[in-house]
């Protein structure tokens, strides 16, 4: 048996020997210390207490927690937990948790918790939660959360209020705020997913087919909900007999006015590539105020002016740009690079999906 596998069956033989033990309310006790239970001052019986201040060196289980508890491996407490707890591995708490809670690996609540959560791997919450949730790897509440959650992936399997921080973040009914590169949604109520991907379920997803006075097509995907979405674009145009093609992102929000009419306000920026040279900055960026008449549930035409600012440091023969630029309110050449300002327009057909 290696030591990993000899430790983790001594702390569960222990916590087995604790939990078959007599279930009645705890009495409360101002302090206990424990090296590794049943050794300490409660013994066997620990959890029949509640410590104010609970000091265990590796293992310590009892009753519950009033104000203080401080462990070097492994907390563990069978009723609730108030004030501050801090473990070097896992802080495991059968009641319900007030206060803050630090450990080096794991916080695992199988109550509703309130206050301020940190630990080095994973937050997790078993029913609801209240406060802060900060973890190196996952933050998850099986039941509604409110307040703020940093973590690579936190995930809500109820409703969420507050804002989600991560790669990855998932809720089930979601009525605050997600940053992340992925966001998952079952249910948009009040809330807003950002991030690159928002996979949200009755969400906005479209395909929109336009041209404009730079750009002879553009293809652009739009996903997540329509007060806010993310916006992939591609185009293609020539320029000088050579092919440029346009790759960007973007956000958009879609305002209805009516059973037929919409506005859209959106922002692109895209790397224009000009005869498949990829090396120099050629940056175009596009404000656009778009009309939508919808023709059916489906289709909309869409049309609207836009505001364009071109930055280049790509010169054909003497002159910067790998566009036709139609004219300029403004332009400024400099000895790397030039930019070009103007108002345009746009127009196209816009597919819902």
């Amino acid at each position: 048996m290696t030591k990993t596998k000899f430790i983790s069956f001594v702390i569960l033989m222990a916590l087995g020997t604790t939990l078959t033990a007599q279930q009645k309310t705890p009495s409360n006790r101002k302090f206990q210390t424990t090296f590794f239970h049943p050794i300490g001052t409660n013994g066997i019986k620990s959890t029949d207490y509640t410590n104010d201040f609970s000091f265990n060196m590796l293992l310590g289980v009892n009753g519950g927690v009033n104000k203080m508890e401080i462990g070097g491996l492994v907390n563990y407490n069978k009723g609730d937990v108030n004030g501050f707890q801090l473990s070097g591995i896992a802080n495991l708490n059968h009641g319900n948790s007030t206060g803050a809670l630090i450990s080096g690996v794991c916080n695992i609540l199988n109550e509703d918790s309130r206050g301020f959560q940190l630990a080095g791997v994973s937050n997790i919450n078993c029913k609801s939660s209240k406060g802060v949730m900060i973890s190196g790897v996952t933050n998850i509440s099986k039941q509604n959360a409110t307040g703020f959650q940093l973590a690579v992936s936190n995930i809500t399997n109820g409703n969420f209020k507050g804002t989600q921080l991560g790669v990855l973040n998932f809720a089930k009914t979601l009525n605050g705020t997600q940053l992340g590169v992925f966001n998952i949604v079952d249910s948009i109520g009040k809330g807003t997913p950002i991030g690159l991907f928002s996979i949200v379920k009755n969400g906005y997803y479209a395909i929109e087919i336009s041209t404009s006075e730079v750009m002879n097509a553009n293809l652009t995907y739009k996903m997540g909900v329509e007060h806010f979405y993310t916006i992939f674009t591609t185009g293609y145009t020539k320029y000088k007999n050579k092919d440029v093609l346009k790759y960007g992102l973007g956000i958009g929000s879609l305002f209805s006015l009516g059973k037929k009419h919409q506005i859209a306000l959106e922002a692109e920026s895209s790397q224009l590539v000009y005869n498949n040279d990829w090396n120099k900055l050629n940056l175009l960026n596009t404000i656009k105020t778009n009309y939508h008449f919808r023709l059916n549930q489906k289709l909309s035409l869409v049309a609207g002016p836009t505001f364009n600012t071109y930055i280049t440091e790509k010169k054909t023969g003497n002159k910067y740009g790998t566009i036709n630029v139609p004219y300029t309110i403004y332009d400024h050449e400099s000895s790397k690079n030039k930019l070009f300002m103007w108002i345009g327009f746009n127009a196209g057909i816009s597919l819902r999906l």
